[in-house]
């Protein structure tokens, strides 16, 4: 099985050029603390969720939990992972289930074909957006789009504090 969660990031030491400056290293070190709880409700150990271990070089932050459960089947827990790591994530997916947290991958018409079956292929399980809209006259309307699987999407928006107005909902992306 192959999965995907897509959650915004905080900005945290954002500059009027960049809202990174740290680069992905820096989206790493924000993202770890956020997934703790996901990992440890998969079944994670403390010493696992601890741990610092990347796929390619540190530098570019794809980091990677791992676990084998009671029924011999390994999962995977991958960040920001990218095409380049292509042939490790295949492999991890051969041998259990894997959950891509903000993946990298940013498809246009010069991807691979493999890479574009890859992602067409994985479920996403999670996913928050925040979106602007065209709205009536010359503002726009920010709005969000959600899904927590296995509901379908959900674009809406906040009209008054705590209501939220469900503008339309789509069974894919």
């Amino acid at each position: 099985k192959k999965m995907a969660v897509e959650v915004p990031l905080p900005i945290t030491g954002g500059t009027e050029l960049d809202d990174w400056p740290g680069g992905i290293g820096q989206k790493y070190e924000t993202l770890r603390p956020m997934i703790v709880e996901t990992l440890k409700s998969l079944g994670f150990t403390a010493t696992q969720i601890a741990s610092r271990t990347f796929m390619s070089l540190e530098d570019d932050a794809i980091g990677i939990w791992s676990r084998t459960g009671d029924d011999g089947q390994q999962l995977n827990v991958v960040c920001f992972a990218t095409p380049e790591v292509l042939r490790e994530l295949q492999e991890l997916a051969g041998k259990g289930t894997l959950i891509l947290v903000n993946h990298q991958f940013f498809l246009d018409q010069f991807s691979r074909a493999e890479t574009k079956e890859f992602i067409a292929s994985t479920q996403i399980v999670y996913l928050l957006q925040s979106l602007n809209m065209k709205g009536p006259g010359l503002l726009p309307i920010k709005g969000v789009m959600q899904r927590v699987y296995p509901q379908p999407y959900v674009v809406g928006r906040r009209i008054e504090a705590g209501v939220f107005q469900v503008l339309k909902t789509f069974e894919s992306k």
